[in-house]
């Protein structure tokens, strides 16, 4: 059989180097090794999600085979697709758009070794958009090295919790990617 014209695989030169490739072997599975998945139907937010992925790499990264997700991210129609093996990630946004009358969903998958599945869901399950706490018009105080006043021009913008006017003279507008106080918080 030749894939793709190259001849990768000849089983008669296979035979030639493995006599026995093709007869009934036993053999052991490593049993520490598992996978775990979970999907909802929501959105999460990506910058809580890169930070979780950035965590379990360190904590994780060596027992990690690989691992792949299609995610419904808040404040955007593409959908957001990553993959890794170890401690290599990639991850984006691709030209796929969430349809009309899609069910935005969220789905991944881990296979590792030593898996703590609840701990791999609930830390997956933490990246689930909540209710915000601000709405557009309410004034804030949005850190940019340090706090400043500023107000909620909109909410879910470009995947971020808030887009924010800083009282300016420039009326500069910052993103607060995560509805936290470590980002923003209500004014004084």
């Amino acid at each position: 059989m030749k894939l793709l014209k190259i001849g990768a695989f000849e089983l008669k030169r296979v035979l030639d180097f493995d006599p026995e490739f093709l007869e009934d072997q036993e053999h052991e599975h490593d049993q520490t090794v598992t996978s775990c998945s979970t999907k909802f139907e929501g959105e999460l937010s990506v910058h809580k999600l890169n930070r979780y992925i950035q965590s379990i790499l360190q904590e994780l990264g060596a027992d990690l085979y690989r691992y792949k997700g299609v995610l419904a991210v808040k404040g955007m129609n593409q959908k957001f697709v990553f993959q890794g093996v170890g401690m290599l990630f990639s991850g984006g946004f691709v030209d796929t758009r969430w349809r009309r009358k899609e069910s935005r969903e969220c789905r991944f998958v881990f296979i590792g070794k030593r898996l703590d599945t609840k701990a791999l869901i609930d830390g997956f399950m933490e990246c689930k958009v909540k209710p915000l706490r601000f709405k557009v018009g309410d004034i804030v105080e949005a850190n940019i090295g340090q706090f400043v006043r500023g107000k909620i021009l909109k909410c879910w913008d470009e995947g971020n919790a808030y887009r924010v006017e800083i009282d300016d003279d420039e009326k500069t507008n910052v993103f607060a990617p995560i509805d936290e106080d470590e980002y923003i918080r209500p004014s004084a």
